[in-house]
């Protein structure tokens, strides 16, 4: 499935891209094929992907290791399906 992931945080961006490629290339790479990963503003990104799977996603994020992490990365997320417009 074709999902655009919004997300705000409140550390470095360095901080935050690291820890995302980092859990895409570990874990989440079982359920999260290609992806891009685009900086919005200082405080927010973009991430588009193939979500394979989308309940192994959500038992991934709500792990106490991962919400910890958000937790002190103030990060916060919005999804969004996305689906191809013909014209």
């Amino acid at each position: 499935m074709n999902t655009c992931i919004l997300a705000s945080f409140n550390c470095l961006w360095d901080e935050i891209e690291a820890s995302i490629k980092s859990d895409l290339a570990g874990e989440a790479a079982d359920f999260i094929g290609e992806y891009s990963l685009l900086k919005r503003t200082d405080k927010s990104l973009v991430l588009l992907c193939d979500l394979k799977d989308f309940q192994a996603f959500i038992n991934f994020i709500h792990k106490p290791a991962v919400q910890e992490i958000y937790k002190t990365m103030g990060v916060t997320l919005k999804f969004y399906s996305m689906t191809l417009m013909e014209r």
